[in-house]
């Protein structure tokens, strides 16, 4: 269950030891290794939609989580779009709005210290498999 979240959520951004953007296609990082395989051109912007569950009780902790990195992230060059948010219906679900100007800047993003942080965190705040969704902007 971990291991998921970390895979889904760069920004949920949530892991596993990160590789250079010339890295061989089997040492890539799950997420960009998915975006790339979604995604017509690598240099154009994408968008990420990663819904997840937090364990009960741990909601808010959560939030405290997402707080540095939220700053942080809509500060990198790479970074166009990144939001929090919460179901109001389903209180232990967030969804996680992401977008990049290409396949390099959610490189760079996973490789910030505050995304691995993050990461780390929501890996064991989670609660099941969360869903990650990849956005492309029509030609």
């Amino acid at each position: 269950m971990r291991a998921r979240l970390l895979i889904a959520a760069p920004a949920l951004a949530v892991m596993l030891t990160l590789t250079a953007a010339n890295a061989r296609a089997e040492d890539e990082h799950p997420v960009v290794k998915l975006v790339k395989g979604k995604v017509k051109d690598a240099k154009k912007p994408f968008a990420l939609i990663v819904e997840f569950k937090i364990k009960a009780g741990k909601e808010k902790e959560a939030e405290e989580a997402f707080a540095p990195c939220l700053i942080a992230t809509r500060k990198e060059p790479g970074c166009v779009a990144y939001f929090l948010n919460r179901d109001p219906d389903q209180p232990q679900m967030f969804i996680m709005y992401e977008q990049f100007k290409s396949v390099d800047a959610l490189i760079a993003h996973l490789k910030e210290k505050h995304t691995q942080t993050l990461l780390k965190t929501l890996g064991e705040l989670g609660d099941g498999e969360p869903k990650l969704k990849i956005l492309t902007v029509p030609e």
